[in-house]
């Protein structure tokens, strides 16, 4: 049997986000919350969010299909 890959070794995920997202994680940064670094405020809340997801299902979900035009 193959052994599974080590789930905490980290990966870098290079994103762009809107403006006003950086500035919130900036200032939740500045306030102590959740890290002291932008970069840690959205590595918490990008993997809380995906154990909601995971939790919920959400990969065992369909989602519709988009009309097509025309």
């Amino acid at each position: 049997m193959a052994r599974r890959e080590n789930l905490s070794q980290p990966r870098d995920l290079p994103l762009s986000i809107p403006i006003e997202a950086d500035d919130y994680l900036m200032l939740l940064a500045s306030l102590g919350k959740l890290g002291s670094s932008r970069t840690e405020v959205a590595k918490q809340i990008l993997v809380r969010e995906l154990h909601r997801l995971e939790q919920a299902g959400y990969h065992e979900k369909r989602l519709p299909k988009r009309p097509e035009n025309g």
